[in-house]
């Protein structure tokens, strides 16, 4: 069965056989999002096959949005907080959200990506092709610190780059202004 949650405006759909939370809607992590360790933690957190994905989702085609410049910085510290929230509920948690992230630790393979969405000026990938190779070259940089040497920049021009099917909802299509 195809799993298919929405981030954002933005429909995942993972083929049969994958497992996936919504990480920053747990009550763990809320807990651990106020004072005194304020961890932000990525979108989703997806496994399948021994592959634990850490997926941040950023949307910026909204009319007005604007593309920061410490985008990596913050996609590197949301994967490091999610971490630790799954390292912390895995150790001290409870019930499904516990199992989830002790399967999550038994991966043999952790991968970062960042679905991002930018305007493209109705000109498709060559509209966004050099900023999502700025990004993805940022992200490196940032991730390798965690041992993650290769992380995935995705969007909805470069469906292969992810084992996941990536399109916008269409109940908030009209939000945008990407075309």
């Amino acid at each position: 069965m195809t799993v298919e949650v929405e981030v954002d405006g933005s429909l995942f759909s993972f083929p049969e056989g994958w497992e996936v939370e919504k990480l920053d809607e747990w009550p763990e992590q809320a807990r651990l999002s106020t004072l005194p360790f304020e961890a932000k933690s990525c979108d989703l957190v997806a496994m399948k096959a021994g592959v634990l994905w850490l997926v941040e989702a950023k949307d910026y085609t909204y009319p007005g949005a604007k593309l920061p410049g410490d985008l990596a910085q913050t996609v590197g510290s949301k994967i490091f907080d999610s971490m630790a929230v799954l390292h912390a509920v895995a150790r001290w948690g409870s019930g499904t959200n516990q199992a989830f992230s002790r399967r999550a630790l038994q991966c043999h393979d952790a991968r970062i990506c960042l679905a991002v969405q930018l305007p493209d000026g109705g000109r498709r990938l060559i509209g966004v092709q050099t900023p999502l190779a700025n990004i993805k070259a940022d992200l490196t940089t940032v991730t390798r610190r965690l041992g993650v040497l290769r992380p995935v920049v995705s969007s909805f021009y470069q469906p292969d780059s992810v084992p996941w099917q990536l399109r916008r909802d269409p109940r908030t299509r009209g939000q945008h202004a990407d075309r």
